[in-house]
């Protein structure tokens, strides 16, 4: 499957385990030092170069996790569920779906 048809399979997916994703995934980055050091590292980079887009951003923790290291972020996402449940859990930032 490709082109639109699997664009469309994957949002349905998505969309499907929204809630329960966010939930199981909520604290990941608090268990993942590299993953924590290698945003830290991009966030230096980063900073002083405007926004940055986290594409697949899912339920927003590394769209928050960039905002708190001082990152002009916002998140996209192909599934609108994903946004849905991004939106009031980072309330402060922005999250767009990517329209197919």
């Amino acid at each position: 499957m490709i082109g639109p048809d699997f664009l469309q399979a994957t949002r349905t997916s998505y969309d499907a385990v929204a809630g329960g994703y966010a939930e199981q995934f909520r604290e990941e980055l608090a268990s993942k030092p590299p993953d924590r050091a290698l945003l830290g590292w991009f966030a230096e980079l980063t900073q002083a170069a405007g926004p940055v887009a986290d594409l697949g951003c899912g339920p927003g923790s590394v769209t928050a996790h960039l905002n708190a290291l001082g990152v002009t972020t916002f998140g996209i996402d192909l599934s609108p569920e994903m946004v849905a449940v991004a939106r009031p859990l980072h309330r402060d930032l922005r999250f767009v779906t990517w329209s197919l």
